[in-house]
């Protein structure tokens, strides 16, 4: 197995990479380093992890124009006679690159970069074509010349198999290298910050952050700032945008930082920024979502909310005592650093790749009730808490997101509102169980179960009901 990773970098982060103008005249490997000595991104974790598991990759940066005519006049500059107008120049770059790395795995970071007829015309000098998804999707995009999509969105699974395309779900991590460039034991300057996208596809989570700015003291950075009314507090507290290592530094000091997904995310977590603040030791204050507690612990190792005013409330509490930010930040960076790291990410991402082999471990779905994991005796709850050799549980429950009985196992939790069909066939998209397992009577929603058993006999997964913990 080898790898080309296509990726893409914003253009003012671009921009701002060239901006004294001597960059574009060194040698491609100099300017290569320069392009993700700064952590914008996913960086070259990729390569990095792989190149752990003995597996050869490289990132490409594919619309670096700089960059790849950088290659281009080291390798073939033929290519550079090529007009640069709608891609045609960076589009054959690549294609060379390509035929010089010779992977077997064509790697796309940004699916609606890269045109579905480059990729048809690429194809057949690779096995696999892959890419990644975790952003809105440009309209009509094809599909078509993808063997498989990733994707740390759980809904986007089941509908990028209605498109015919095989899709796995598969999380963002951490570059634990960050550690190395940025102290996490350090001082922290910051009490209550937010780096990130303010408007745009963010217009829900904007509008929340508006509402706490105007009642805690929130620093604020990210693109989008400018464009915000000048009359909006957070464009009068907003500093200017945060890119790759400044981000990372702002992180590190932070006592306190906000988290809020983007719209699309719907009631899925997925975002870079869970990672990236809990791997720098910040105190995370997230917005709840279905999945967050396969992730981390909710109130524990992160804080979550559903309304401003709960994360008003939330904050003003870890303010007040911050030795239990402390606590939890520290909490959430061992998880992070345990469970979510891009070297851990890679070994299950050459997984994903060595399909149709068998998995390692069977997955089972429990479905429980709040009542009955208020039951569950404490043999069965420490067997949950327990890494099995061959078989792993992931609960799915009507329960409260910070069900006390619940904390620290693995659990989808399914919201009480029309939304919940939904969310059970996401969770089998995402999780893939080889088994579902019902507890009855349980006091489970009927209008969830039954949809459940039914889509996991569709999906050819197998179905059994044992009898709930007795009270």
């Amino acid at each position: 197995m080898k790898l080309l990773i296509v990726d893409t970098f914003y253009g003012p982060y671009l921009q701002r990479l060239y901006a004294d103008g001597a960059l574009a005249w060194q040698p491609w490997a100099q300017q290569h380093r320069a392009h993700f000595a700064g952590g914008f991104g996913t960086g070259d974790a990729y390569s990095h992890g792989l190149g752990l598991l003995g597996v050869p990759a490289i990132e490409i940066v594919a619309n670096s124009a700089a960059l790849q005519q950088a290659w281009a006049r080291e390798h073939r500059p033929e290519l550079l006679q090529l007009s640069e107008q709608g891609g045609q120049q960076l589009f054959a770059i690549l294609e060379a690159q390509i035929r010089w790395w010779q992977p077997t795995v064509l790697y796309v970071q940004d699916i609606n970069w890269l045109p579905a007829a480059f990729l048809q015309h690429v194809k057949p000098l690779v096995q696999l074509v892959v890419g990644q998804n975790a952003c809105p999707l440009a309209a009509g995009l094809d599909l078509s010349p993808y063997d498989l999509l990733l994707t740390s969105l759980p809904h986007y699974v089941g509908r990028f198999r209605s498109q015919g395309v095989k899709a796995a779900y598969f999380p963002i991590g951490f570059d634990q290298r960050l550690l190395q460039r940025h102290r996490s034991d350090g001082p922290r300057s910051h009490a209550l910050t937010f780096v990130g996208g303010l408007g745009g596809y963010h217009s829900q989570g904007t509008q929340m952050l508006e509402a706490i700015a105007q009642q805690l003291p929130l620093q604020v950075w990210g693109y989008g700032g400018a464009q915000l009314p000048a009359e909006s507090t957070l464009r009068q507290r907003w500093q200017g945008e945060a890119w790759a290592d400044d981000m990372v530094g702002l992180l590190a000091g932070s006592q306190i930082t906000l988290n809020r997904h983007i719209d699309i995310a719907e009631q899925f977590a997925n975002n870079m920024r869970l990672y990236e603040a809990t791997g720098m030791g910040a105190c995370l204050v997230t917005d709840a979502k279905a999945n967050l507690a396969t992730l981390f612990e909710p109130d524990q190792e992160v804080v979550t909310y559903r309304t401003p005013q709960e994360a008003i409330s939330k904050v003003q509490q870890l303010l007040a005592q911050p030795a239990q930010a402390a606590a939890i930040a520290a909490r959430g960076q061992a998880r992070t650093l345990r469970d979510h790291t891009y070297n851990q990410r890679m070994a299950q991402l050459v997984e994903l790749l060595q399909r149709p082999h068998p998995p390692r471990q069977q997955h089972i779905v429990l479905a429980c009730s709040a009542a009955a994991a208020r039951h569950m005796p404490v043999a069965a709850r420490a067997k949950l808490l327990q890494p099995q050799r061959h078989h792993r549980v992931t609960v799915l429950s009507n329960a409260a997101l910070n069900e006390p009985a619940l904390q620290g196992v693995p659990r989808w939790c399914v919201p009480a509102d029309h939304t919940a069909v939904e969310v059970v066939g996401c969770c089998l998209d995402a999780l893939e169980p080889t088994t579902v397992i019902t507890l009855e009577p349980s006091g489970l929603d009927r209008s969830w179960l039954e949809p459940l058993r039914q889509l996991a006999s569709q999906q050819g997964i197998a179905v059994a009901t044992k009898p709930a913990f007795a009270s």
